[in-house]
């Protein structure tokens, strides 16, 4: 005969199935926190990448995506800036978002709270189901997103640097910065070393600008970095004007030498400067050059060291043709003593430079 179940069992029964169902709804609790969790890290990261750029996007070996600061050259004001054009350097949007018509849905996390975005303390947070806080950095500093530097040096195609042409070469770097588009310009150093700081993140361009040509490069300025960028030049800083020979001139405070232009190409010269007439204890002085005979700078007197700009004659550009040779006069030399004393320039070891880049050094009536 059977027996029937006794309350007591019946209990039991009960209480052992509400145990077994609150174990069972606390591991579904946890797994449902477990995946809002990964869900809200997940969108937390692709809202950093989105504002500062995703570094695994690469081509050509260089990083190509900087985000909202990359374009605009400041951390987004919100993350609806993220969506909402702000500009002609604005390329958004930065956020691709799940639905599209869920337009406010990646400003909250997985349990529905808005993120709390700081821009000035680089963070973005989430603060879950209200028992712990989620935090992720946007960077370490706003150093590391602004304050990065780009430099290098500059030499011909012989790895020579400009050494005195430095002024007459310019280099210049453009970024955004603030929504605006900024240049920063240089000289580099008679080494060829130069620099730009505080420059941001993202895809610049950088210029060098020299008395012939332009040359342009892109350079990808990544988060603390030092970002070397080296030109090379393809003509020569020491010029396509050679040192041929010196003669005796009709007077002794004049200079008489030949250069020749071996290349097949016109070159133009502007001016010239006496580096160094090597005169002991005296700075000189003179007041004309001629070439084929022609008056190039009648406009004064020009110290050695100082750039004489063709002018006041007869041409203010002279053109050196392909082959030529080409004889230069530089006359009346003096100190610069009132009255000016002349000076004999004969045996004198001097050294001249072209507007073009030639250097030439010789012994004057050698």
């Amino acid at each position: 005969m059977r027996k029937g179940v006794t309350l007591l069992e019946l209990l039991i029964v009960l209480l052992i199935i509400g145990i077994l169902a609150g174990v069972t709804l606390s591991a579904i609790d946890r797994v449902r926190e477990r995946g809002f969790f990964d869900e809200t890290m997940a969108e937390m990261k692709s809202l950093v990448k989105a504002i500062t750029g995703d570094p695994d996007l690469i081509s050509d070996g260089k990083r190509i995506d900087f985000g909202y600061v990359g374009d605009m050259g400041k951390l987004p004001d919100s993350l609806g800036s993220l969506l909402r054009p702000e500009g002609p350097l604005w390329k958004g949007p930065y956020y691709k978002l799940p639905f599209t018509e869920d337009m406010e849905g990646y400003k909250k996390d997985a349990w529905g709270r808005y993120y709390q975005y700081l821009p000035e303390d680089l963070t973005i947070r989430s603060f879950g189901n209200g028992r712990f806080t989620l935090t992720l950095r946007i960077a370490d500093s706003l150093k590391d997103l602004f304050g990065n530097t780009i430099y290098g040096s500059i030499t011909d195609r012989e790895n020579t640097p400009p050494g005195d042409l430095a002024t007459r070469l310019l280099l210049k770097v453009t970024y955004p910065r603030n929504g605006e588009m900024m240049e920063d310009s240089t000289h580099p150093n008679p080494d060829g070393f130069y620099q730009f700081t505080n420059i941001p993140i993202g895809r610049h361009r950088i210029y060098l600008f020299t008395p012939y040509e332009t040359l342009t490069k892109y350079v990808a300025v990544t988060p603390k970095s030092r970002v070397l960028v080296d030109f090379r030049v393809p003509k020569l800083f020491r010029g396509n004007l050679i040192y041929l020979s010196s003669d005796t001139a009709a007077s002794s405070d004049t200079i008489l030498f030949w250069v020749h232009n071996w290349t097949k190409e016109t070159i133009p010269v502007f001016y010239l400067n006496l580096l160094d007439a090597n005169v002991p204890d005296t700075v000189v002085c003179y007041n004309r050059i001629s070439a084929r005979d022609s008056v190039c700078y009648a406009g004064g007197k020009i110290k050695e060291g100082e750039v004489a700009q063709f002018s006041g004659g007869d041409i203010d550009t002279l053109f050196v043709f392909p082959e030529e040779r080409l004889k230069f006069k530089i006359g009346s030399f003096t100190d610069t003593l009132t009255p000016p004393n002349q000076k004999n320039m004969y045996g004198r070891k001097v050294k001249i430079r072209f507007s073009e880049g030639s250097l030439i050094e010789f012994k004057v009536g050698d």
